[in-house]
């Protein structure tokens, strides 16, 4: 068995009782970011009307004593009590359950959600020009965004500094920030072909410091880096080698400009796969310039991608792990494992996490040293 402890009985209830007031909350922080107001307004509006689903979830911690690291699992709770036996849910509520959309069969006809994106779901444009924020139709918690561009790209590209600044403005306008995240690759945890980062607001359970549970580790690597002030100095490169999987970070300073982020993401990217070089394929370069496929094999052909790999960024970090594999065991997992917090759908999943920690999960997932 994984050195793994979960929650106690009675942490495991206050844990899920801070997960019912998390989704019950009567009044939302406001930052004075006239953005969160926006996201606020647009998410109640949206709920009420039913044009975003939200699944309902319970909280559980389970500890990974060998990465020192208390996960968050997120339990389905209209899944938790699932019938063993033969699957007789729909395919479609399983993928709302995960918080993505379910996929229309391979060979047809395809429309693109984010081209237009639906009104009821669309928050506004940010500050680059080329990018809006939209919230995510299937959400697990509150006040999920998409951060897409208004046209066409692919999700098999690398992150450019403009798409991360458009997510960090994001972050900047949560009350505790958040985490964003990108799912790029076949083997990455990503649902849809157009190029769009999420952002979920920060902490992931009541009772909990308002940051990703990773964030120790990300200091720990810059600690062991040196630099001005004992730490890593910021945009500096760290290779987070207690980990049993790769994964590569920087530290961001205060008010990164576009240009820095894209630099530390592609330093980040090459450590990860040294010499890669993103080259579109043909599916891509055969569309006119923005327009969406119209067809779902070209959809996936665009989004293929040759590397697999998730990226998290808060406000005070950016992260970078490469991956093998979109599942282990019977889970399918993205960029939030990375960043200590999974989605269990079913008892099965959750005795699987218990039994085999999330440590040993990502080990798997993610790439050896």
């Amino acid at each position: 068995m994984a050195s793994v402890a979960a929650a106690s009985p009675s942490s495991a209830a206050a844990a899920d009782a801070a997960a019912a007031t998390a989704t019950s909350r009567g009044s939302v922080p406001d930052t004075g970011a006239p953005l969160w107001r926006q996201i606020v307004s647009v998410y109640d509006k949206a709920q009420a009307s039913r044009a975003c689903s939200k699944t309902d979830t319970q909280v559980e911690v389970c500890r990974d004593a060998a990465l020192g690291v208390d996960f968050v699992l997120r339990v389905a709770t209209a899944l938790k009590s699932k019938i063993k036996g033969p699957q007789t849910q729909p395919a479609a509520q399983d993928k709302a359950a995960a918080g993505r959309p379910a996929a229309p069969p391979p060979n047809t006809t395809w429309s693109n959600p984010f081209s237009p994106p639906e009104p009821a779901l669309t928050v506004g444009g940010l500050r680059t020009g080329v990018h809006a924020a939209v919230l995510n139709k299937f959400n697990v918690v509150e006040h999920h965004v998409l951060v897409i561009t208004h046209t066409f790209r692919s999700q098999a590209e690398p992150l450019d500094g403009g798409d991360l600044d458009a997510a960090l403005e994001v972050l900047q306008a949560m009350p505790e920030g958040g985490v964003a995240f990108y799912n790029c690759g076949p083997e990455s945890g990503r649902s849809q072909p157009h190029k769009h980062m999420q952002v979920v607001p920060l902490p992931f359970m009541d009772g909990q410091p308002p940051l990703a549970p990773v964030h120790g580790l990300v200091e720990a690597a810059a600690a062991a880096a040196g630099g001005p002030g004992g730490g890593g100095a910021p945009l500096q490169p760290l290779q987070l080698r207690q980990l049993p999987y790769q994964c590569f970070a920087t530290l961001l300073p205060d008010s990164p400009t576009p240009g820095q982020l894209g630099a530390a993401f592609d330093k980040l990217l090459q450590l990860a796969f040294p010499g890669y070089s993103y080259s579109p394929p043909p599916a891509m370069l055969a569309l006119p310039a923005g327009a969406s496929p119209t067809d779902t094999a070209t959809a996936a052909a665009v989004a293929a991608g040759s590397v697999s790999y998730n990226v998290l960024m808060t406000r005070q970090w950016l992260l970078l792990a490469p991956r093998r594999a979109e599942r282990c065991g019977p889970l399918a997992l993205n960029s939030l494992a990375f960043a200590g917090t999974i989605l269990v759908r079913s008892e099965e999943e959750l005795g699987f996490v218990r039994q085999k920690g999330p440590g040993n999960i990502l080990a798997e997932i993610g790439v050896p040293w």
